[in-house]
């Protein structure tokens, strides 16, 4: 969905789209020395702007960046000069009885019930992700395995 959005918003605004730690191309340290919260990684996305020195911005929300950026927005409204969401829920309900089912893992993450999700993160299933529905030869192979 964003792939298609960032261009088209980029004709009218400096768009600036940081990678979450552990996503996308970004390093993913262990869970020993980072605790992959929604709050830590609010707080690297908030020492990103401030880095830039952004001040005020126009919001855009995806799917995980959903819960970083409304903690974001609640933090400091003021700066937060409108809201684009794109699959982002915002509460736990909204995210369905799959996640019910992986929350049993969060809060007991046995090598059992991890094998369970492995296939979640085989390159066929995130290469389907980004492919299906589209057009071929229309994506570029950055974001996928």
């Amino acid at each position: 969905m964003f792939r298609n959005l960032m261009p088209l918003l980029a004709r009218n605004f400096h768009v600036l789209a940081p990678d979450l730690i552990g996503f996308g191309n970004s390093a993913a340290p262990s869970r020993e020395s980072f605790e992959y919260t929604f709050e830590n990684l609010t707080k690297n996305v908030a020492g990103f702007l401030a880095a830039l020195k952004v001040d005020q911005y126009f919001l855009y929300v995806f799917d995980y960046g959903a819960p970083i950026g409304f903690r974001l927005a609640m933090r400091q409204p003021e700066r937060v000069l409108g809201i684009v969401s794109q699959n982002g829920d915002i509460y736990q309900e909204g995210l369905g009885p799959k996640w019910a089912e992986r929350a049993k893992y969060w809060a007991n993450p046995t090598p059992e019930l991890r094998a369970q999700y492995e296939s979640a993160f085989a390159p066929e299933t995130i290469k389907g992700q980004y492919l299906t529905g589209e057009k071929p030869g229309t994506v570029g192979p950055d974001g996928f395995p």
